[in-house]
């Protein structure tokens, strides 16, 4: 079984919503799932791993998949293999599936998550 870790900004309410939606564990087994936002308290040696290998957490989601980093579009073109077979989920995957697509699209997500956090006031990470 794989063990994944996935790191998301939890005071993002597309970024939560997004991976509260997923059903991750079912699919994939063990998963840890960090808030980056608080990664300086719970994993600060990670963070430092992070910052080392220049992962900007404020500009994607991070995936450990078998001691590998995946970042942003291939999050998100793997997440979508993973949810429930209905008709929201089959659009999601239909259009992710694709590298290209997922490439594409997640800059566009990145600016919504921007945007959002402006309007609501967040801070973005520092890290």
């Amino acid at each position: 079984m794989q063990q994944l870790l996935l790191i998301y900004d939890g005071d993002c309410p597309l970024c939560r919503n997004y991976v509260a939606a997923q059903r991750l564990q079912q699919h994939f087994g063990k998963l840890t799932l960090l808030n980056a936002r608080a990664l300086p308290e719970q994993a600060p040696e990670l963070l430092a791993e992070l910052q080392q290998q220049e992962l900007i957490l404020n500009q994607t989601m991070l995936l450990r998949l078998d001691g590998r980093w995946l970042q942003g579009a291939q999050v998100i073109q793997l997440l979508a293999t993973a949810n429930e077979p209905n008709w929201r989920n089959r659009l999601w995957l239909l259009w992710f599936q694709s590298e290209r697509r997922a490439r594409f699209s997640y800059p566009l997500l990145r600016a919504c998550r921007h945007l959002l956090l402006k309007l609501l006031k967040v801070p973005p990470l520092p890290y």
